[in-house]
């Protein structure tokens, strides 16, 4: 091999080896940006598991605190079964939106959304003054703008389970004769 070859076979290897430095660059940079995404995603599924916990120990909590049997009926009817409305056939939800059925309860229990931390919800909603049949209505209307889940509910269940909140946290009597009137108020405000 001549001195000639010999030097251009040195600067190729040269080349080759500065090539590969960059590349040893760049892959430490993508690693370390991998590792730095994985970081936070791992926050944020700690984060998001906190805030699962919380809202299950709320409705764990709300459970046990409702009185009547049709509330509780009102309630499974509303969030687990759903109606597809283009084929009118009824399905149950395997996973439901748990902030969604905490929502419609959370005005009636304010010390224990705070208790388990879960005001950032709704704090930008909650009625601050006292609670009645519309300043329910209001928050009711403003939060499905919030956390919808596109789910459809079917407007007969929905009325049905705000009727029955209403009698069983007394923002309204039990009397027959007046549920179609509320179905009727119901249906302008959350209009």
């Amino acid at each position: 091999m001549s001195d000639l070859n010999l030097i251009w076979w040195i600067d190729d290897w040269e080349q080759v080896r500065q090539d590969v430095n960059k590349v040893d660059e760049e892959a430490v940079k993508r690693v370390q940006a991998s590792t730095a995404q994985a970081r936070q995603i791992q926050a944020q599924i700690k984060q998001d598991k906190a805030a699962n916990n919380n809202l299950a120990k709320f409705l764990e909590f709300l459970l046990k605190n409702l009185k009547t049997d049709e509330l509780m009926t009102a309630v499974y009817n509303t969030f687990f079964k759903v109606v597809d409305p283009k084929t009118w056939a009824t399905y149950f939800r395997k996973k439901i939106n748990n902030i969604v059925i905490v929502w419609f309860f959370a005005p009636f229990f304010k010390e224990k959304i705070d208790e388990y931390g879960l005001a950032d919800y709704y704090s930008d909603i909650l009625p601050q003054w006292n609670l009645n049949l519309w300043t329910y209505l209001w928050y009711i209307k403003n939060l499905s703008k919030k956390h919808h889940d596109n789910i459809p509910i079917s407007k007969e269940n929905l009325l049905n389970l705000l009727y029955y909140i209403m009698v069983e946290f007394g923002l309204m009597s039990s009397l027959p004769d007046k549920r179609q009137q509320f179905n009727d108020e119901i249906k302008k405000a959350l209009k």
